[in-house]
């Protein structure tokens, strides 16, 4: 499941990071790194950007970044 596809509430492990290089390291530097637990906290209605929380605070993604992102459920 890609995490632009979590339900808010939900905290989720990052399996893998795709897209372009500086996609990734965009990522890479808010802490969004595969192994890393993180939270979805908001979704923005109509295609809107996502708040997460993880390591490095909480920050805004928009669903084009958050689609590149590989992640699985944490129970």
């Amino acid at each position: 499941m890609t995490l632009d596809r979590v339900p808010p509430g939900k905290t989720v492990r990052v399996l893998s990071v795709g897209g372009g290089r500086a996609c990734r390291q965009r990522l890479f530097s808010l802490g969004i790194c595969p192994g890393e637990l993180i939270k979805v906290l908001r979704s923005a209605p109509l295609s809107g950007p996502l708040m997460v929380e993880g390591k490095g605070g909480v920050f805004v993604i928009g669903r084009g970044m958050a689609s590149r992102v590989l992640v699985e459920e944490v129970p």
